[in-house]
């Protein structure tokens, strides 16, 4: 059995010839091996949950890659960048760089990328309770209409999310009803049944809000099925229960 104090002393000895690499590369002037280095020092520290020190190593790796012209690289670690702040909690100063990274993907023409800065940045804005930005969700899903990549269903999740959560804030369980459907038929397909089980409840309780009793009866019934047996599920489990109680008391 490895101690954790000896995984501990690794990563730390890790980190620092990762380091002493980067540093070596940036007294010797070459600028290339020092955003090489100083990226995979950044996606080492993210990996152990040192967000600040993450972002430290990969904004100067972005910074070197935008000035030598290196796009798609650049947009790399300018997505990092922003994912080690959100880490930190600091959304907020994540947005730029999100900004910057769909910049950058954009330019070298990197769709997936882009559509996956896209998602990043809409899952900040979900974090900081901010529902006016429809565009992205707008433009994430009908980049990926139709698609059966397991990546870019990942991102469609985001966007109905953020257009059910938007809608919700709103107070309008009408036009959640849509997204809702859709964030959870999508879940199903990414094999993700807590969330689609999360959605389905949420449709539920909508359907119930505006009396269609039936189809509220059906989802509720869904989520059962979903969650039946599923580790971690008994809050869903008790609310789909009793919101089909309810419902039947209607």
């Amino acid at each position: 059995m490895i101690e954790m104090g000896g995984v501990s002393a690794h990563n730390d000895q890790l980190l620092s010839t990762l380091e002493d690499v980067a540093d070596g590369f940036m007294q010797a002037g070459d600028r290339g091996k020092e955003a090489a280095a100083r990226f995979d020092l950044g996606r080492y520290l993210f990996q152990l949950d040192r967000g600040g020190a993450a972002f430290e190593q990969l904004r100067r790796a972005a910074e070197i890659l935008e000035q030598d012209g290196l796009a798609a690289p650049a947009a790399q670690a300018l997505l990092g960048c922003g994912h080690a702040l959100t880490t930190e909690g600091r959304h907020e100063d994540s947005l730029p760089w999100f900004d910057r990274a769909i910049g950058q993907f954009t330019s070298c023409q990197d769709k997936a990328g882009e559509l996956e800065a896209l998602a990043a940045k809409l899952e900040a804005l979900i974090d900081l309770n901010r529902w006016s930005d429809t565009k992205l969700s707008n433009e994430i899903i009908a980049a990926t209409e139709h698609k059966e990549s397991l990546r870019l269903l990942t991102f469609r999740l985001v966007a109905f999310r953020y257009q059910t959560q938007a809608r919700l804030a709103a107070g309008d369980p009408v036009g959640s009803r849509g997204p809702a459907q859709q964030a959870a038929d999508v879940a199903s397909r990414l094999g993700d049944p807590h969330t689609e089980a999360t959605f389905r409840l949420a449709l539920a309780h909508n359907l119930r809000i505006l009396k269609e009793l039936g189809p509220a009866a059906e989802e509720y019934e869904k989520v059962l099925d979903v969650v039946r047996d599923l580790p971690g599920a008994d809050d869903l489990e008790r609310e789909a229960l009793k919101g089909l109680e309810a419902t039947m008391d209607d």
